[in-house]
């Protein structure tokens, strides 16, 4: 097996629809600052995210408990449903720190979700697995021959092909669920793998809770890989991941734009404004408000006396010739 056979999809006209949609509703996202969530609703989504992917691999575990959990981790013993919650959500967690092309973060990821659940968590297989899909009799039998070579290319092929990252995200999402690196959890690390590698060019789908949407259409998601999976084209199979991701993007939109307190939109300007983290350069206000064209200049006078108030940012100069830094 190489990665091109892998790798194949073909492409539909509906592919191509969601791709300029979907692209549509990023580019507002970003015209609407979305990429993060409110500080208040940040735990909600995360919750929701840990309870969708593993409600996707069948488990019972209400939204509510899960939420305790993410609270008090070490409550969970060793073996147990809540323990598969703790691990995803300490997983998530870790995201950020870890690069999606890499093999080593792979298994760094899946050492985390696995941890006290399988043996062997963070390590490749080392035999050959039967592939099922809910049938009782197997598709197949997955090799190990030659593995973290495949994984590897897998890897490579998801950074560097020439077509649209959304598209190469949903054939790494297909190629870790086809080769089933690991022994347990290839599923729930496919879907997480995903995420991260679309959260490299798209922070909110760091958020954006698409696991919940494949969880509304469980049985289309098993049925549109294993179609990929006896046709060797995963082109199906994409356009169903784009399907849910647009829902979930529309749902996003769709929704009032969230009241973000004065320190929310601060964090934000901070983080994805002009100055992108610098201490070393300045702004004005009227950065602050391109950066929010729909406040009023008092307003973002207002948030901008109490950053400097709170020590977040420092002022030199006064009223209209002020300028402003990062303090740190």
């Amino acid at each position: 097996m190489d990665v091109g056979s892998l790798t194949y999809y073909s492409i539909s006209p509906r592919m191509l629809n969601l791709l300029a949609t979907i692209h549509q509703r990023l580019g507002e996202v970003h015209a609407r600052h979305l990429h993060r969530p409110p500080s208040d609703l940040e735990r909600a989504y995360h919750v929701s995210a840990v309870h969708s992917t593993l409600a996707i691999e069948g488990s019972a575990l209400d939204a509510l408990p899960i939420a305790e959990l993410v609270d008090k981790p070490g409550s969970a013993a060793e073996g147990s449903v809540a323990l598969e919650a703790v691990n995803t959500h300490r997983a998530h967690a870790l995201l950020p720190e870890l690069d999606p092309f890499i093999d080593r973060d792979l298994r760094q990821a899946h050492g985390v979700l696995m941890h006290g659940l399988a043996l062997d968590a963070g390590h490749f297989r080392t035999g050959p697995m039967d592939v099922l899909y809910g049938d009782p009799e197997p598709l197949r039998t997955a090799s190990a021959h030659d593995l973290p070579v495949h994984v590897q290319e897998l890897l490579r092929h998801a950074e560097e092909d020439d077509f649209p990252t959304l598209l190469n995200s949903c054939v790494l999402h297909f190629g870790l669920v086809y080769l089933r690196p690991f022994t347990a959890g290839n599923g729930r690390l496919a879907r997480l793998w995903q995420k991260r590698m679309l959260m490299h060019h798209w922070p909110v789908f760091a958020y954006l809770p698409v696991e919940s949407f494949i969880q509304r259409t469980q049985p289309a998601y098993y049925a549109a890989l294993e179609y990929a999976d006896r046709r060797g084209d995963c082109g199906g199979f994409i356009a169903y991941l784009l399907e849910r991701i647009d829902e979930a993007l529309a749902e996003l939109l769709d929704s009032s734009d969230p009241m973000r307190t004065r320190q929310d939109r601060m964090e934000l300007f901070l983080l994805n404004g002009p100055l992108r983290g610098s201490t070393d350069r300045s702004f004005r206000r009227k950065d602050y408000l391109n950066f929010y064209p729909e406040l009023s200049t008092a307003t973002a006078s207002r948030d901008l006396q109490g950053a400097v108030h709170d020590g977040t940012v420092t002022m030199v100069g006064e009223r209209r010739t002020a300028s402003y830094r990062r303090s740190g």
